[in-house]
C-alpha cells in the first residue's frame, strides 16, 4: 500500500474533487471512470483560472496536474465535469 501512495506524482480534479493518479496521462475514459461519470455523459474541461470551458472529445488524453513532493496542488487550474 505505502508504495502505491508513493507512486502518485498527479492530482486530476473531477466534479470539484481531487482524485490521484499514477501516470503522465489521462483519457476521456480514465475521467469517467475515475470520477464515477455516466459512460454517456459528455466530459467539460473547466479552465479555472480564466472561466472557459470545452467539451473533450472521446480519443482525447490531457496531462493532469502534477505534484511537488507529494503535497496537493496548492491552486486549482483545471476540473472536470460531465456535462
Amino acid at each position: 500500500m505505502a508504495e502505491e501512495v508513493d507512486a502518485v506524482h498527479f492530482e486530476v480534479m473531477i466534479e470539484g474533487e481531487a482524485h490521484p493518479w499514477t501516470e503522465d496521462t489521462i483519457s476521456v475514459a480514465d475521467i469517467r471512470v475515475l470520477g464515477n461519470l455516466p459512460a454517456d455523459a459528455p466530459v467539460i474541461e473547466q479552465d479555472l483560472r480564466n472561466g472557459t470551458e470545452r467539451t473533450l472529445t472521446e480519443d482525447e488524453v490531457l496531462r493532469p496536474g502534477k505534484l511537488k513532493e507529494g503535497n496537493r496542488l496548492t491552486k486549482k487550474r483545471v476540473n472536470f465535469r460531465k456535462g
